[in-house]
């Protein structure tokens, strides 16, 4: 991100682009007021700098230059440093249109405001110490949330859940690396700060507390995420069926003929608050077919990235060798096997399939009836979080910055430990603990370098 400075002023569209209710101009720097006043007219003549803040006034928007009337708006004043930014900030809402907010960031823009880069808003809040970097993360959470879940995981980390747990690790780090280095500094004027016992069990607690926060982050990822699942099986064994039947509504064409699915088709389905990405494949045969060649390579890659594999079989029919080599493909991956069709008369038994591929439980379905397919939903959730949906107390790491970060700690910690025996050494002990507490204010933004920061901006979108 190339930000000229933190201190001028910015400007952005911050609503969506297209037709709406309204649509809302911001703005943010030292020059925000100068800047509206110079294109707006309230209906009290009262400039904005006058106004108390966090007040909202009506008037019109104006060309400087010509006098036309841009738009009739209502300007929110909030000035520094209770905002967003800790700056002065205006918000202009306009009329939902793209003419208009076009024009009226036209007019900032040529007053002397700057269009803002992606997140730029935000990464002032954070640079301003407004909020902490996991915070700021937070924020773009929040907006791309897809479940109830997701946005509530999202806004207790914006809260500071997960920053509180970081700072106490980091402070737990600094005051053994406090001990461990004044134990360096005297060693020859017979002064013992702390023994050896003392700073292996406090090691031990922060290596604890790491250990726990880490073993949130697969469940948190899923939460933030949501978790991929591929539906596959050989042709005409009812994928598109159990699909539009899990999504409630007809999405996939259905019909007798085998094949008719050739591409890879995806909806997301919402269970119990976890966003489920639900794939149906092309059914896996051989073919020299050059579109239906294309799509189950797709199929093939989908799988290979999945979280969990639904692999279809027909009740209505004997397991075949082209089953046998499709469950080779997917034997390896985390896999539900649903028995279909069960409203017909059935050639398979429950019992010789979980023979046959060595599974204890077999999910028996009918598609077409829209029967057992709580189980399903069942069987996923107890796939993803051992049947516990619910969304555990206190900081859970939904993002994978930090959860590299925090596994990154847990190495140099299990380091650490194996030298608090008999292979004692101050020295490499205090380097190692340093580096625990650096990586901790990574997470928090405490020691970040400047191309981390806007890779994690340009996330953003304009104007927030």
């Amino acid at each position: 991100m190339n930000v000229i400075s933190s201190n001028d002023t910015i400007a952005a569209v911050s609503t969506p682009l297209g037709e709406g209710g309204i649509g809302i101009v911001r703005l943010s720097g030292d020059d925000s007021f100068r800047i509206v006043d110079n294109i707006f007219c309230a209906s009290d003549k009262r400039k904005t700098v006058s106004l108390d803040t966090h007040t909202i006034h009506y008037g019109l928007i104006k060309c400087p230059e010509t006098e036309e009337n841009i738009d009739e708006v209502l300007v929110s004043v909030m000035k520094a440093p209770n905002t967003y930014t800790t700056q002065d900030v205006i918000e202009i809402s306009c009329h939902g249109g793209l003419m208009s907010l076009k024009k009226v960031l036209e007019l900032c823009i040529k007053s002397g405001a700057r269009l803002a880069e992606p997140g730029e808003f935000t990464k002032r809040a954070f640079l301003n110490g407004r909020i902490d970097l996991s915070q700021a993360e937070a924020v773009l959470d929040v907006i791309k949330s897809k479940t109830d879940a997701a946005r509530h995981v999202a806004v207790e980390q914006l809260r500071g859940v997960l920053s509180q747990e970081v700072e106490y690790m980091r402070n737990r780090g600094i005051d053994i690396l406090t001990l461990i280095e004044a134990g360096i500094d005297f060693s020859d004027e017979d002064i013992e700060f702390a023994s050896v016992r003392n700073i292996t069990k406090k090691i031990e607690e922060l290596c604890g507390k790491v250990k726990h926060i880490l073993d949130t982050s697969d469940k948190g990822m899923v939460l933030r995420e949501g978790a991929s699942v591929v539906i596959c099986g050989r042709p005409n064994v009812g994928k598109s069926s159990l699909m539009n039947a899990l999504l409630r509504h007809d999405r996939v064409i259905v019909t007798p003929i085998a094949g008719t699915t050739r591409d890879v088709i995806e909806e997301c389905i919402d269970l119990s608050g976890i966003m489920i990405k639900i794939s149906d494949t092309a059914g896996i045969v051989d073919s020299k077919d050059r579109v239906e060649i294309e799509g189950i390579k797709r199929s093939k890659e989908r799988i290979k990235n999945a979280d969990i594999v639904i692999f279809m079989l027909d009740a209505s029919q004997c397991i075949t060798e082209k089953d046998m080599s499709i469950y080779d493909v997917v034997k390896d991956k985390r896999t539900v096997i649903v028995l279909n069709k069960t409203d017909l008369r059935g050639k398979v038994r429950e019992s010789e399939i979980r023979k046959i591929f060595k599974v204890k439980k077999v999910v028996k379905v009918s598609a077409l009836k829209k029967t057992g397919l709580e189980k399903v939903e069942d069987a996923l959730a107890e796939m993803l979080f051992g049947g516990d949906i619910a969304i555990p107390d206190g900081a859970i790491v939904t993002n994978l910055r930090h959860k590299k970060i925090l596994e990154r700690i847990d190495e140099v910690l299990d380091r650490s430990m194996e030298m608090t025996g008999e292979n004692f050494n101050a020295e490499l002990l205090a380097s190692d603990i340093n580096e625990v507490v650096h990586q901790l204010g990574l997470i928090v933004g405490k020691s970040i370098e400047d191309d981390i920061l806007d890779r994690i901006f340009s996330q953003f979108c304009i104007g927030k």
